[in-house]
């Protein structure tokens, strides 16, 4: 089964709705459960536009513990957030590696604090610690892991297709309920269970959603290590070594409460100046460079009354709604497999009980690891065909991130716009850099 069309009057045992890394995540584990235990389950997965289009695609691209979250206290979350760093370089070496962060503080209170937090880091990864840190000194540095995120989507996309999961991008759902669904075309499709894995654009009154903004300038320091800067607001923000294209430098996040339109997320003039003045401040030579491109996305954290965005928590809350839809709301892209396991457990209970015990993923490779093609004919095709891409747009910014590594000329564009939809002129003004 390929397309939309077929999928009327067709019964499935669980429907997730939203292609991001939790969706993703629940389909790989519902279909290997199945596959190993030999059980019979239909399982579908859909995206209204491309694997990874929303916040999945578009984050600082880390798999990390969340140093920052032990002065508020989340030693629970940090816990786990490390075990599944753990897990996840060991399942997923090609898209997920070591990453080395250099610390910049400010004066000897600051070295003391925050060397003291990196040891409790490194104590709470117990055996799962990646390489060596230093915690005082001028030379302060912790590990944590990056990543590939869309990557990391498409990969649980693959093992679950390869698994036997039906998995369909390019159609919106239009409404949800406890057995079924019914597409914005019309087109009903009953389940036994339907899982609410849209993220943003499932908004409740227990969502917050949390904008973080990134900006990209040229390469900033020499080296295959990160900066990463505590700023006296009580941020952490990240200089990321990054670019597949072109040598950049990727800087972010911010945390601002968003109440627009999931749809319509950009950064805000408060938030680059926020980034390109710490930017200065850590290295004087950035003021005088263009900015390449920026980017942001929506967190969808459990709301929590009195806490800024920066200190609402990233816990999660997964359980089934009034109407019997099972909602993912919240946690953190690095726990997304975990949280996945937890939404499988309460699936599971309702349609095949003996599968609860089976947690296969805390230990299967990736069936089929993404190895996206180099050559550019090769990465279109593999981007319509694995990823969903249909636009210019869907491949720059989240197929390649090209988008934000160089400063685009029309003629530059016309060849691989010729493969697409959507205009380059129309990408061109929606993506000028951020200046």
């Amino acid at each position: 089964m390929h397309s939309i069309e077929e999928l009327a009057g067709q019964h499935f045992d669980a429907i997730i709705v939203g292609g991001g890394i939790n969706g993703a995540g629940l389909a790989r584990d519902l279909a290997l459960r199945a596959h190993m235990a030999q059980h019979p389950m239909r399982v579908l997965l859909l995206e209204k536009r491309f694997w990874g289009a929303g916040t999945s695609g578009r984050n600082s691209h880390l798999i990390h513990g969340g140093l920052r979250y032990l002065k508020y206290f989340d030693f629970a979350l940090v816990r786990e957030a490390l075990r599944e760093r753990a897990t996840l370089l060991q399942l997923a070496p090609h898209t997920v590696r070591p990453l080395r962060f250099r610390l910049s503080t400010n004066g000897v209170f600051d070295n003391l604090f925050y060397g003291v937090g990196i040891i409790l880091y490194d104590l709470l990864a117990g055996s799962h610690r990646i390489g060596k840190s230093t915690y005082f000194g001028p030379n302060q540095a912790y590990w944590d892991a990056a990543s590939d995120s869309a990557a990391l989507v498409i990969d649980n996309v693959r093992d679950a297709r390869f698994y036997g999961a039906t998995c369909i991008t390019g159609r919106a759902v239009k409404r949800l309920w406890g057995d079924g669904i019914e597409l914005d075309n019309g087109v009903r499709v009953n389940g036994a269970a339907v899982i609410d894995a849209r993220g943003p654009w499932n908004r409740g009154e227990t969502t917050r959603l949390v904008r973080g903004s990134h900006l990209i300038l040229p390469r900033l320091f020499p080296g295959e290590d990160a900066v990463a800067h505590f700023h006296h607001d009580g941020r952490i923000i990240f200089f990321i070594p990054w670019g597949d294209l072109n040598p950049v430098t990727l800087i972010g996040t911010t945390d601002v409460d968003h109440s627009g339109s999931a749809d319509q997320v950009q950064i805000s003039r408060g938030e680059i100046d926020y980034l390109r003045g710490i930017a200065k401040q850590l290295f004087p030579a950035s003021a005088d460079m263009e900015t390449l491109g920026c980017f942001s996305s929506l967190r969808p954290l459990l709301a929590a009354p009195g806490k800024s965005a920066s200190a609402t928590s990233r816990e999660h809350h997964i359980a089934f709604r009034e109407d019997q839809v099972l909602e993912i709301i919240g946690g953190k892209y690095t726990t997304y497999r975990s949280m996945a396991e937890e939404a499988a457990d309460l699936v599971c209970g309702r349609i095949a009980p003996n599968l609860v015990p089976s947690h296969p993923t805390r230990s299967t490779p990736f069936a089929v690891p993404t190895e996206r093609p180099g050559g550019i004919p090769e990465r279109i095709a593999w981007a319509k065909q694995e990823e969903g891409c249909e636009t210019l747009e869907d491949f720059l910014t989240c197929s390649t991130n090209w988008a934000w590594q160089k400063r685009w000329t029309a003629e530059e564009l016309e060849s691989i716009a010729r493969e697409f939809s959507g205009g380059v002129d129309a990408f061109l003004e929606r993506y000028a850099p951020c200046d």
